[in-house]
């Protein structure tokens, strides 16, 4: 079954509790059907198109403003070895991280310090870490496979399957997660645990990473739905959570071109105070209208890709969550010709949802695409530089802007 879109009422209505306030006031916002429960989870080409399929009942709360799936299954969702996101194969991306990494280490006093990460995958932010002059970094996340994905890049990162430890033993000065909040059906509990673990520390700070669920609504992103994702946080829920988990967010920003969306915190005394209603209410509407206008594009882009595939091959650069998510709403049937990406480890694996199968970028020179969607646009000028240097001359679009 191909994912479907379906309308959805923007009335208020008592639903699932939300994950940061608890509040079950909620307004519908879009409705999608049969999409991939693990759009990141690697799969043979022949078993993709047959993959477990879930439902997406996209709401948001009118106390909070936070966006979740009231349909969502957390049993659905298992993250284990083969689960793969690493972006560090990208340069762009990997310039990014670097500068974070210094910008923490040096507003934070880390150098010489332990630090502590919820969901590490391969480790490759902790080694950036200690590169920056951290002494230690301790990465927990139960899908890193070390036979899959290698011993850490540098000897002070150590990687553990387990969990976040809430003995307290640990005694990070910094404790964080990066991504991993947005796929939590408690993301107020790994917050508490995370500053748990600081608490006793001097200076002891909890930062937190999330897509910028604000940024997806304003530009109608809709690509960044994904069904592993139960939460989109905007900055005022982002902060609620921190609060009501015992935190003071000193340090609300985003970056990656608005796209990702941070916390810094500090240990405090938990607070529950509920934000303004002037601020929550704009935000609300904004999310009712980005339903609106989500169902509105997908038809729009079915009917670009028509056209595209009309005037020649189309290739997908971008087997991430954005370009998954395309193919899944606008091309199941495979009338893409090529799905490729610089992460060599997805190479070979199929397209979960979809016919087809993902290959690096060099295939692209046999195919010669007439047109290269890019998943991703703060890739864009990177990607266009890696087409230049392929030799391959294609109309470049990305999905949105």
């Amino acid at each position: 079954m191909a994912s479907d879109v379906n309308n959805a009422s923007s009335e208020t209505r008592s639903a699932a509790a939300c994950p940061v306030c608890a509040s079950s006031s909620v307004t519908d916002v879009l409705s999608l059907s049969g999409l991939p429960v693990a759009i990141n989870a690697q799969t043979t080409p022949e078993a993709a198109p047959s993959v477990e399929r879930g439902d997406m009942e996209l709401v948001v709360c009118t106390v909070c403003s936070h966006l979740f799936n009231a349909a969502f299954d957390p049993e659905a969702s298992a993250y284990d070895s083969s689960y793969e996101n690493t972006l560090h194969f990208s340069p762009h991306f990997q310039a990014h991280a670097k500068a974070l990494a210094a910008r923490l280490v040096d507003d934070h006093g880390l150098a010489g310090t332990k630090v502590a990460e919820a969901g590490a995958g391969p480790g490759h932010f902790l080694t950036m870490l200690c590169e920056a002059g951290v002494g230690g970094g301790y990465g927990f996340d139960p899908s890193y496979d070390p036979d899959r994905l290698g011993a850490p890049d540098h000897p002070d990162v150590h990687l553990s399957q387990g969990l976040f430890p809430t003995d307290g033993l640990l005694g990070p000065k910094m404790a964080f997660s990066q991504h991993v909040l947005e796929h939590l059906t408690a993301p107020v509990a790994l917050l508490g645990i995370l500053r748990d673990s600081v608490a006793p520390q001097d200076g002891g700070v909890v930062y937190s990473e999330v897509p910028n669920g604000q940024l997806m609504i304003e530009k109608c992103a809709l690509w960044d739905l994904i069904y592993e994702h139960y939460s989109y946080f905007t900055p005022t829920s982002l902060v609620l959570a921190a609060q009501m988990a015992g935190l003071s967010a000193k340090r609300v920003a985003t970056a990656y071109d608005g796209q990702f969306l941070s916390v810094e915190s500090l240990p405090a005394a938990a607070s529950g105070e509920l934000p303004e209603r002037s601020v929550v209410e704009p935000l609300v509407d904004q999310a009712v209208d980005f339903g609106e206008q989500a169902r509105k594009r997908i038809g729009a882009a079915k009917v670009e890709l028509d056209r595209y595939v009309s005037a020649g091959p189309v290739a997908l650069w971008g087997a991430g969550s954005k370009g998954m998510t395309y193919l899944n709403l606008v091309a199941p049937g495979g009338e893409v010709s090529a799905v490729v990406d610089v992460n060599p480890r997805k190479a070979g694996f199929g397209v979960p949802g979809v016919p087809g199968v993902i290959s690096g970028p060099d295939s692209l020179v046999a195919i010669a695409p007439k047109t290269v969607l890019i998943a991703n646009p703060v890739y864009a000028d990177e990607i266009r530089a890696s087409l230049g240097e392929l030799g391959i001359e294609a109309d470049v679009f990305p999905l949105w802007d």
